[in-house]
């Protein structure tokens, strides 16, 4: 039988085609050595048989209907360049390679390799954030080989599947849009803040023990620590509210153990922090425990509201997707993926560094949420990897977002072993 989207992974989804966009998830490995193509190969044949990324979205066949779960048609070929590039230069690779074109319905995901010029390579995956989110692609990178083939049928639900989806689905609709109206009553949303600009890169490489050293000395955990700076980035590059308040998005997972059909499985709660308190790790620790209290209450209501999605219009799913992403107010994302598995590390030739760009919007000239991203993960062999990708029109340029990351790891007591 077909396998419909839930109802969030729905609503992912068609906020993307709502606000013209795909968000992307991207992860890189920085190894030794030429690149063994042969491997990368294999990889993105075992990525076409997972469940996570053996699929495509097929839209519903009628409004009000489900979009569903279909096969990957084909194995995406890897891009291989063999002309090297500039250490200094990688980052703005890994953004071309992010502006090739991801489609969820069609080709929703692709792996490219090149040389880094005086030794060494990269690999990057591009994914669409439609099919799966960080946790999930955590999990099917470090899989075993012994994959099985996702179950999706290859034919789309006829009208009367999604006729019948749309009668069930309705009673329920009825009473989340009444909940919608309670919730809503008297309460103006902030006019969203959009840029046109392509997204820029800055990648700090850091040794593993120095970062939890300087995370515990300063009171924190390695989380906390990550948080700072990335607030810490937030104010240096004056995203900060008038009142003077650096607004940080945690995501935070609530995957089921072995749950690997869920695209979507977390809730992002959000720190109000003051911006003359951003580099008090053990502040922003407090803070951080602090705002995970109420994170039930907040995923609840959100959840309640579900049922709507169905039902409505792409210019309504454009307003309340702009409003989901921070609507007027300049949010920063912090993403700690922490200690990946070695299995990941080593997917496509084993990598000293794994750097994870997540949640992003794509392609540049469309108008999408002005967005700052941080992401950290750790490799088992001891590198932290502290990604910072920016959409905004108020960030010039690389340079700009290298220089807050600096400043904001060195008055972190953090000394990066390569900025790039």
């Amino acid at each position: 039988m077909a396998v419909p989207l839930n109802l969030l992974d729905q609503a992912a989804y068609r906020a993307q085609n709502a606000l013209d966009s795909v968000v992307l998830a991207q992860v890189t490995w920085l190894a030794d050595g030429p690149p063994d193509v042969d491997r990368v190969g294999a990889l993105a044949a075992r990525l076409a048989r997972s469940r996570q990324l053996g699929r495509v979205i097929v839209p519903a066949s009628a409004f009000g209907g489900r979009d569903h779960w279909g096969p990957l048609a084909a194995v995406p070929e890897v891009a291989v360049a063999t002309d090297p590039v500039e250490r200094s230069a990688v980052t703005a690779w890994l953004d071309d390679r992010a502006q090739v074109a991801v489609d969820p319905c069609r080709h929703p995901w692709h792996l490219a390799v090149r040389p880094l010029a005086g030794g060494g390579h990269a690999v990057t995956l591009v994914v669409s954030h439609a099919l799966t989110d960080g946790v999930g692609l955590v999990n099917v990178l470090a899989a075993a080989d012994g994959d099985t083939a996702a179950p999706y049928r290859s034919r789309r639900p006829g009208l009367l599947t999604a006729i019948g989806q749309a009668a069930a689905g309705l009673p329920g609709a009825v009473r989340a849009a009444a909940t919608a109206l309670r919730a809503d009553r008297g309460t103006v949303s902030p006019a969203p803040t959009t840029s046109h600009a392509r997204p820029l890169t800055a990648v700090a490489l850091i040794d593993a023990g120095a970062w939890h050293s300087a995370a515990a000395t300063a009171g924190g955990t390695s989380n906390a620590l990550f948080v700072a700076v990335a607030a810490q980035v937030a104010v240096a590059a004056g995203r900060v509210t008038a009142d003077g308040r650096a607004l940080i998005g945690v995501p935070v997972n609530s995957r089921a153990d072995g749950d690997d059909v869920s695209a979507n499985a977390l809730t992002t709660v959000r720190l109000d922090l003051p911006a003359d308190r951003v580099g008090d790790v053990a502040f922003v620790r407090a803070e951080v425990k602090r705002t995970l209290v109420a994170m039930r209450e907040q995923d609840a209501a959100f959840t309640a509201l579900l049922p709507l999605v169905p039902y409505l219009p792409r210019k309504v799913v454009r307003a309340v997707a702009q409003a989901a992403l921070g609507g007027g107010d300049p949010v920063t994302s912090a993403s700690h993926v922490g200690v990946v598995p070695q299995a990941l590390a080593a997917a496509p030739g084993p990598a000293y560094a794994v750097v994870m760009n997540l949640a992003m919007q794509h392609p540049a000239g469309v108008a999408g949420p002005d967005r700052v991203n941080a992401v950290v993960a750790e490799t088992p062999g001891g590198t932290v990897a502290l990604h910072l990708s920016a959409a905004s029109d108020g960030i010039g340029d690389a340079a700009v977002l290298r220089s807050a990351l600096a400043g904001a790891l060195h008055s972190s007591h953090v000394e990066p072993r390569e900025l790039l």
